[in-house]
């Protein structure tokens, strides 16, 4: 691996810095990329942890292609989740597009083969089973793949794809049906007959020319040819196979299949379609059953046995190779044969020369599940350079022992603290603890002294423990500040509890006295506080508590802890009771949804896109609408307060008629001609044309097509003419006063509570679709959202807020301005609302369930989110938060992050802040999520704060020296 030590010479990354990433952020990945491969000349693997959002992705994309154009081993494999595959492909097209030189990313299935062997191409390959990576092995050394995106799961699942099945047909009639077989040498002239609806194949049947006869024909000839015999007899360009349909892995494999069972099976196979359809269907799936079970066979010998190399591989999501027992860890290791051999089992053992793992949440793994982590690099295929194997396995024991140390003296450290009473703490906790530090021995109590005792063997601990994980972890994490800000800008700012309304940090929000009957019902009614459903319900909206209370389980979307159903029976008399105090709440709002809708439409007055997250469908939906309602309150009181402050009153339907007017006369009147046009219409056209030809070069560097611009254009003046874009941004108590071009300029340059323009917004979304977007098509999904987005009122449903049908009207109308995103969504909607929200159009505000929260980016024009349903693992919210804190947000560099918490006070609300708060100081100390739970329970008494001090001390640091 001696040639690996130093990137290639067009790999630019933080040499040839860019202006869409900081220049520190380039400079580290740079001096990653640099470490990680050192490492890698003389170690079998290295865990990538950063933190997320600070693009691990791009880090490891280098370090593969280093490995892809340095090594002459095969095409490195990249495995991650099936879900985020996509993601990772727009990414290599941007990373190429950024930090290589004269290269571009090319899909393998989609290029011809004068772009596959361009010397400039970085050919890369989708492999969502592993008979597809089966045939991208096989390519030709001028063609083969780079890299190989491979599904997580794909080694190990099932086959059932049809060209296999006809080769191992094939291979037992030819086996088997001869000499004196003559029923099965008769079932070999007929058997094309059947083959179509035998194999799920009647589409591929219909789409060529030669029907049945085309079956007969591939049946006789060797699978080698079968791609050429096959598109020749295809009419659409299309349907025809791009590669060999059957790998030469499974040609070599079948003399070593026993096909005996399915030969019995054939030889029942009728001759002619006698007995009518029932009696050919039963047949055929008799033949089906055979066909399943020899393929399984098939696979788990083929994967079992596979000669083939790769240079590297990069796992994402590395932390599921916490248990050696999952079949994506078995996959890694040689299988034991003495044990039932399942698919996939050993189908990458030693077939890797290096590893780089990549998590962001490498120390919520248990100490031991870190360790077990770090064993899989021993599956490498060991060489020279790595030494003995021996020394890497002794190297692990000590690692696991300094671990093993360090965790138990971190949890006697935890449980010390746990004794420390309100008295034990003088003043602030920070000058509290380091004057405790410096006090004589004897001048302690006896918790105070134990507290310093354990903190200085747990001190030890770590500092040994971090050490030993040095090598083999490379961490970074976010800074306080955004690097190079004079003065410093804090990165995040975190409101709490009744902060969130401009109330005090330490204190949750208040319930008004007529809502207090069910929140004092539910606290009196819950038997464990690790179970209370319904308190937990009712202080997440009172939609979400009815639902639970009538259906005895909450409706949640990806939530960490299983569900369980409420144990109701003990509480009956509460439930009566319940049911009558909810009735005198009738008519008026929960009020942490109040508070949250407070605070989204506060920020939507002032311009500004909010990301709201929720558990709860129910409260998704109720939030929906209460924003919905708000804001449309809100336009007449913001229109009427700007008059106000012009000395001027107004009644809403006055406001109203004002809104029409403009509507009517800067954007309804027809364009079709000139003359005809109002000034204002004119004026509006001339601003976005010209905004349109500012980006006239970069429109046609990127080959934007006429019609695009013109759906662009459109999309810009509608966004304009809403009444909830008029009255924030149009100046509307000059509207009599103002001549067309000036009020146009003003609306165009109004500047939301960041500081930042629509014309600014315009602008960086067209650079963004020129320059940013990974491939044409990306750029086309994003135009395609932004088209697509509405502006009229729309119809929520209650078993799916976001229908695509734009004539819905069942429901409660809402606002375009605020959107739903959770399960009960379609995928392909959740994904259009993703990019719409990355947009300067609507939706304002997205309103998400947590499945939203991982593998999503929302950060180009937001830097406000409010997690209105709490977790008790703290590192949910993170993931949520990590939404919009990533490279190239909004905020970077200029602006906080604004992260809202509402709790409500005295409620188990109140209770899981409290908890989460408290795992959250202590995940910087204790290993593993589960350990940390463990210790910090639901029904934990309070305990004293960790200072900073001390979680700062013993916060594992294993980010790189600077140079």
């Amino acid at each position: 691996m001696s040639n690996i030590d130093h990137p290639p010479p067009e790999l630019v990354l933080g040499t040839r810095l860019n202006s869409r990433v900081p220049e520190a952020d380039q400079q580290r990945q740079r001096a990653e990329v640099e470490e990680i491969l050192r490492r890698l000349c003389g170690q079998p693997g290295v865990i990538l942890a950063d933190e997320v959002g600070m693009g691990k992705t791009f880090v490891a994309l280098a370090v593969a292609y280093c490995f892809a154009v340095l090594s002459a081993r095969g095409a490195v494999i990249i495995m991650v989740p099936a879900n985020l595959i996509d993601k990772w492909t727009q990414d290599l097209h941007t990373f190429c597009d950024l930090y290589l030189d004269n290269r571009r990313a090319v899909d393998r299935d989609r290029a011809t083969r004068k772009e596959l062997t361009d010397p400039t191409a970085v050919r890369y390959g989708v492999a969502r089973h592993s008979v597809d990576l089966m045939k991208l092995l096989d390519d030709a050394p001028r063609e083969r793949c780079h890299l190989i995106f491979l599904a997580h799961g794909a080694m190990s699942r099932r086959q059932t794809d049809k060209w296999i099945r006809l080769t191992l047909i094939a291979e037992a009639l030819r086996r088997h049906g001869r000499g004196k077989a003559s029923r099965l040498i008769q079932v070999k002239s007929q058997i094309h007959r059947f083959l179509a609806e035998l194999l799920g194949a009647l589409g591929e049947e219909r789409a060529q020319e030669k029907g049945q006869g085309l079956w007969e024909k591939l049946l006789r000839t060797d699978p080698g040819a079968w791609k050429d015999i096959y598109n020749r007899a295809v009419r659409n360009d299309h349907k025809k196979l791009g590669d060999d349909p059957v790998p030469k892995a499974v040609v070599r494999a079948l003399p070593r299949v026993d096909l005996k069972a399915l030969a019995e099976k054939l030889e029942d196979m009728p001759l002619r379609a006698r007995g009518g359809e029932s009696r050919v269907s039963e047949r055929l799936d008799d033949i089906r059953v055979a066909l399943r079970g020899v393929e399984e066979e098939l696979w788990k010998d083929l994967l079992a046995q596979a000669q083939w190399r790769s240079p590297l591989l990069v796992m994402d999501e590395a932390h599921h190779l916490k248990n050696p027992g999952t079949a994506l860890a078995r996959q890694l290791r040689s299988p034991d044969l003495e044990k039932d051999l399942r698919t996939g089992d050993g189908a990458m053992a030693k077939a890797f020369d290096r590893m780089l793992f990549l998590t962001a949440t490498p120390f919520q793994l248990g100490h031991h599940e870190l360790v077990r982590v770090l064993e899989r690099f021993e599956d490498v295929r060991w060489d020279a350079q790595l030494g003995d194997p021996e020394d890497f396995r002794r190297r692990i024991r000590a690692l696991s022992e300094c671990l093993n140390e360090s965790q138990r003296s971190a949890i006697r450290l935890q449980q010390s603290w746990s004794r420390l009473s309100p008295d034990d703490c003088d003043g602030d906790g920070d000058a509290w603890w380091n004057r405790l530090l410096d006090l004589p021995r004897e001048t302690m109590n006896k918790r105070q002294a134990a507290v310093v005792d354990a903190y200085h063997a747990a001190k030890r601990g770590h500092d040994a423990a971090q050490q030993a994980l040095q090598p083999w972890i490379v961490r970074y994490n976010k800074g306080v500040y955004w690097a190079g800000t004079h003065p410093p800008i804090p990165r995040r700012r975190r409101m709490d509890g009744a902060a969130v309304v401009g109330g005090d940090p330490a204190s949750g929000l208040c319930i008004p006295p007529q809502q207090l009957l069910p929140f004092f019902l539910a606290a009196r009614s819950a038997v464990n506080p690790r179970q209370d459903l319904l308190g937990e319900a009712l202080s997440s909206s009172f939609e979400a508590f009815r639902f639970t209370r009538e259906n005895r389980v909450p409706e949640k979307d990806e939530q960490d802890e299983p569900v369980a159903t409420a144990a109701l029976a003990h509480s009956r008399w509460y439930l009566d009771q319940f049911d009558e105090a909810l009735e005198t709440c009738s008519g008026t709002m929960h009020p942490k949804i109040d508070a949250t809708v407070r605070k989204t439409v506060d920020l939507w007055e002032t311009g500004e896109k909010v990301l709201v997250f929720a558990f709860y469908r129910h409260t998704c939906r109720a939030l929906r609408v209460h924003i919905s309602r708000e804001i449309e309150r809100r336009v007449i009181v913001c229109a009427q307060r700007r008059f106000r402050d012009n000395g001027q009153s107004r009644t809403p339907e006055e406001i109203k008629r004002t809104l029409d007017k403009i509507q009517n006369n800067y954007f309804d009147q027809s364009e079709s001609a000139e003359r005809s046009a109002s000034p204002g219409r004119r004026a509006i056209d001339a601003a976005l044309e010209e905004i349109l030809r500012s980006h006239a070069a970069a429109f046609d560097k990127a080959r934007v097509l006429p019609e695009q611009l013109t759906d662009l254009k459109n999309v810009m003046r509608s966004f304009l003419r809403t009444e909830t874009t008029l009255v924030r941004c149009f100046p509307i108590v000059e509207v009599d006063d103002i001549d067309a071009p000036e009020a146009v300029a003003k609306t165009i340059h109004h500047c939301d509570g960041s500081g930042v323009s629509l014309r600014r917004k315009f602008d960086g979304f067209i650079e963004f679709l020129c320059a940013g977007c990974s491939s044409p098509e990306e750029r086309d999904w994003y135009l395609e959202a932004a088209r697509r987005t509405r502006t009229g009122g729309i119809g929520v449903k209650r078993d799916d807020d976001d229908d695509d049908d734009p004539d819905e009207k069942s429901g409660q109308g809402t606002l375009p301005n605020v959107r739903v995103a959770m399960g009960a969504t379609r995928r392909e909607t959740r994904v259009r609302l993703m990019r719409a929200f990355n947009t300067p159009f609507f939706p304002d505000i997205l309103v998400c369930s947590q499945v939203m929260g991982e593998g999503v980016d929302l950060q180009r024009f937001c830097r406000h989110i409010i997690h209105h349903d709490l977790d008790w693992n703290p590192s949910t919210i993170e993931q949520r938060t990590g939404r919009i804190d990533r490279l190239g947000c909004k905020a970077e560099g200029r602006h906080p992050i604004d992260v809202y918490l509402p709790y409500l006070a005295g409620t188990a609300d109140e209770r899981q802040y409290r908890v989460m708060s408290d795992r959250e100081r202590w995940f910087r100390i204790v290993m593993g999520q589960d350990e940390v739970a463990r210790l910090i329970t639901p029904d934990s008494d309070g305990i004293i704060p960790l200072p900073d001090a001390i979680s700062t001390a013993l916060t594992f640091r294993l980010d790189l020296p600077p140079v």
